[in-house]
């Protein structure tokens, strides 16, 4: 096993300084191996990745391992620097407001060019091949998308920059946190399943959609592919595996939790045979929410609110959430109104602030069916 790390310039400030990022590659020394590419803090405040990462690399070094890795720890450098007082404001760019994990690139249009292209040779292809011409296909697109001629915005230009690294991986790992969070991972449907092996709590189970986050940026056009191949009795089976996990609460790092995070990894590793030589880990119970029980509660009032129930709690529909203090009505009975859970569930997260308006995204339920 080779580790190495290189600076991977992203930018310039103003001053012509290059804004880079480190890059950890570590090879198995075996040909022909799988790829795992794993970043953190793309939402700069949310640090616990990092951490994991951290333990990842010591922990590796322990097994055998069957893939090399990419491992980027802090891979967003602008959104690290943007500060207000006290705390870190790095989930949006502060200039335009673009959410940093937002912009990653899918083309509609990807997988139908790829199956005209290259129609009459498809069915004399071995998966191999498939693969890696549909992979240079998909850098071809990003690498065009960057350069067209009317530039794009840092959120993109960020996005794409990690999403070339990311592209080149059979397996992506996107880690983050919520803002007062439990740990919880988002899997498309079909790896629900598998993505118990994490061994954390919940896991949401998303469609086969875009919507600009790099999970779905990596598995979507695998799982098209496959499906425009088979409707063409053409069998392929190759997917990315890419999950998004939320690693508790952001502004917060502790290492020996992060020890146990990169635990739940190494195992999912183990279990898809890219690891050996990895300790049994406890087994936690693992409930799997479709995302159309996901439900977000917005505050239908403003105020100081007190969190009565927090992130990993069972509620029941009626329990009392949260407090509301209205400094406008301290001189009758007013002053305090409850909020209270519209159905029973598992509280996934809630707003890190005790100052709330109405419309605020107060708490993220996984509600019962």
């Amino acid at each position: 096993m080779n580790i190495s790390k290189q600076m991977v310039t992203l930018n310039q400030d103003i001053a012509g300084q290059e804004i880079g990022i480190p890059v950890y590659d570590i090879d198995c020394g075996q040909p022909n191996c799988k790829t795992v590419y794993i970043q953190s803090a793309v939402h700069a405040a949310e640090m616990q990745g990092s951490a994991v990462i951290y333990h990842l690399i010591r922990k590796l070094k322990a097994l055998k391992l069957n893939a090399n890795f990419v491992l980027v720890p802090n891979c967003n450098p602008f959104g690290r620097t943007q500060r207000a007082g006290e705390y870190l404001q790095g989930r949006f760019d502060a200039t335009t407001g673009n959410n940093w994990n937002r912009f990653y690139h899918f083309d509609n249009e990807i997988v139908g060019r790829f199956i005209s292209e290259f129609d009459e040779q498809l069915a004399d292809w071995s998966e191999k091949q498939i693969v890696d011409k549909f992979r240079l296909f998909l850098l071809d697109s990003l690498n065009n998308k960057l350069n067209k001629d009317w530039g794009v915005n840092t959120a993109q230009f960020l996005n794409i920059k990690l999403q070339e690294m990311a592209s080149k991986a059979d397996m992506v790992l996107d880690l983050h946190t919520g803002p007062s969070s439990t740990r919880h991972i988002y899997s498309p449907e079909f790896l629900t399943e598998e993505a118990q092996w994490f061994n954390i709590e919940t896991v949401l189970s998303i469609p086969i959609e875009f919507a600009g986050a790099l999970d779905e940026a990596s598995f979507t056009p695998w799982y098209r592919l496959k499906q425009a191949l088979k409707q063409r009795g053409l069998d392929f089976d190759y997917h990315v595996d890419a999950f998004t996990i939320e690693l508790g609460s952001q502004e917060n790092i502790c290492l020996a939790q992060a020890s146990d995070d990169a635990n739940g990894v190494i195992q999912y590793l183990a279990k898809k045979g890219l690891v050996e030589g990895q300790e049994n880990i406890t087994p936690k119970t693992v409930a799997v929410v479709p995302l159309s029980n996901y439900k977000t509660l917005f505050s239908q009032h403003a105020g100081m609110v007190e969190y009565i129930k927090k992130a990993g709690d069972k509620v029941q529909k009626g329990d009392v959430l949260a407090r509301v203090l209205n400094s406008l009505e301290f001189d009758n009975d007013s002053a305090i109104v409850n909020i209270h859970a519209p159905q029973s569930g598992t509280v996934i997260l809630h707003y890190p602030s005790a100052a709330v308006q109405v419309g605020t995204q107060l708490y993220k339920i996984a509600v019962e069916s």
